[in-house]
């Protein structure tokens, strides 16, 4: 019974044959075969089964040996010209070592000799089955892997609704496995041996496997120990295999030459800047491309969040190659830069110098690139760009300040003010007073506030200071910053449209 309920949960998708010549057998045989299949043609003799098998290139054939027109024998040899991975199963009521001998020649999956109970078929049909998925496995293995993985060195496992159905060398080696049977033993649950590290995947407080299915061609940090407990630095992909439902590919590329670790450690993730040598980030930008992984670029147009996905193309020395849409080349094109981001990298890269820009292609030539940690893309708020109409005042030390002055972005906490020079003690946490009027739905939008000095910048000819709001009304500014936003994305992608 145990062998029947395995045979009914792995029968869906698989085409069965059954050729009998003798009537009642025929019709009790398929009936039961029916009840496991859902796919059962069957055939009184060779002639009928072969034209049935032409038609369909069943999965298993169960023929009798001895029949008019065509024997069983000479049917499986028709059936292993015309598609050699069927599984031919040969019902006989004779023991015949000649008739064994030839099977073999022909890739006769199983004899089986007459009366055939129901145990003895269904242990049988449940080995073709495994032989057949096994078959399958390798293949899909076979046809992607060459395809998606450029790098024959990784490490590189076969998912089916998350368990491993193949993996190859480089992998078995990894853990120290002889052959996949014995990998297959131990039931492995790769991501359980993901190690904790700051900016990494693993899966203490994630299902880290499912983040990567839901991610596909996004790369990720994983540290992994080996069967000689050595931590190896990996980037881990998760690729989907086209029209397999349930079937993916994990990649790993193992990194650990690098020395990037550190880079990821919790007690340097404050930092501002890392200081990575360019050899070093240009290998690592090389991975990235070659796994043809999926990055993000991100821009600001007057304030508002420009963010298309995109793939790093090339990386040399002199430039990074990026491919991306229309509208993020544009706003690169407006902000002379942009910042990539990924899951792989430990912080956002910026590029601060765009070299070419090629609409057509949708290629972007980027260089200048270093690793930042304080970056627009860490804002809790939306910025934005005041439109023209705009008046401001500043009140410090109970005077109005009188030189030249206006806004350079406001949002819901603060307010970026440039003046044309410094007021006189101005310190970090100064309290100040600011009007500003601005023009909402035609109408003035008058916004009263206090705030305190945050920090500034300084150019040749004026000074950037932030204010952090203190108390203010804040209504009235959600719906400019709403409005504002509406008017930018229509502003740029009229650039897109012109």
């Amino acid at each position: 019974m145990n062998d029947l309920k395995e045979l009914q949960s792995q029968t869906q998708g698989v085409h069965i044959l059954y050729v009998e010549d003798n009537e009642a057998l025929r019709h009790n045989a398929a009936k039961l075969l029916k009840k496991f299949f859902h796919d059962v043609d069957v055939a009184a003799d060779g002639e009928e089964g072969l034209k049935l098998f032409k038609a369909k290139h069943h999965h298993i054939v169960i023929t009798d040996i001895k029949m008019p027109h065509m024997d069983g024998m000479t049917l499986s040899s028709h059936i292993h010209q015309i598609h050699p991975e069927t599984k031919v199963i040969i019902m006989s009521a004779f023991d015949d070592k000649e008739l064994l001998m030839r099977g073999i020649e022909l890739g006769i999956f199983r004899f089986l000799k007459k009366p055939v109970n129901v145990s003895q078929l269904s242990k049988v049909l449940n080995a073709a089955i495994v032989q057949i998925k096994h078959e399958q496995h390798v293949k899909i293995f076979q046809t992607y892997l060459k395809n998606i993985f450029e790098n024959q060195s990784s490490m590189v496992v076969l998912l089916h609704d998350s368990k491993i159905v193949l993996a190859n060398d480089s992998f078995l080696n990894f853990f120290g496995f002889e052959s996949f049977e014995e990998c297959r033993e131990h039931h492995l649950d790769i991501t359980k041996y993901f190690l904790a590290q700051h900016g990494f995947l693993y899966s203490t407080n994630v299902d880290a496997l499912e983040i990567l299915k839901l991610n596909p061609q996004k790369l990720y940090n994983v540290k992994i120990a080996d069967s000689e407990n050595k931590v190896h630095h990996c980037i881990v992909k998760y690729q989907i295999v086209p029209q397999k439902e349930g079937y993916g590919i994990l990649s790993f590329d193992d990194v650990t030459e690098l020395n990037l670790l550190q880079f990821f450690a919790e007690e340097n993730a404050s930092e501002d800047d890392l200081d990575v040598d360019t050899e070093t980030l240009l290998d690592f930008l090389d991975v990235i491309a070659r796994n043809e992984a999926k990055i993000e670029l991100h821009n600001y147009y007057k304030g508002l969040s420009i963010t298309h996905e995109g793939v790093i193309e090339k990386v040399s020395q002199e430039a990074l190659v990026v491919k991306t849409s229309f509208m993020q080349q544009k706003a690169i094109q407006i902000e002379k830069r942009t910042l990539i981001v990924s899951p792989a990298l430990p912080h956002a890269l910026e590029a601060t110098s765009v070299q070419k820009i090629n609409f057509e292609q949708q290629r972007v030539v980027l260089s200048g690139l270093r690793f930042v940690k304080s970056s627009p893309i860490t804002r809790k708020t939306i910025r934005v760009v005041p439109g023209e109409k705009q008046t401001i005042s500043l009140f410090l030390h109970e005077g109005k300040y009188r030189g030249d002055i206006s806004i350079e972005d406001i949002s819901l906490d603060a307010v970026k003010l440039k003046l044309s020079s410094l007021p006189a003690g101005m310190e970090k946490g100064t309290q100040v007073t600011i009007d500003i009027v601005l023009e909402l739905d035609k109408k003035p939008l008058i916004i009263n506030a206090q705030a305190k000095f945050y920090r500034k910048q300084e150019s040749k000819r004026s000074f950037s200071l932030v204010f952090l709001f203190t108390d203010i009304k804040k209504s009235g500014l959600i719906k400019y910053i709403t409005k504002r936003q509406m008017e930018l994305i229509r502003e740029i992608k009229g650039m897109q449209n012109g």
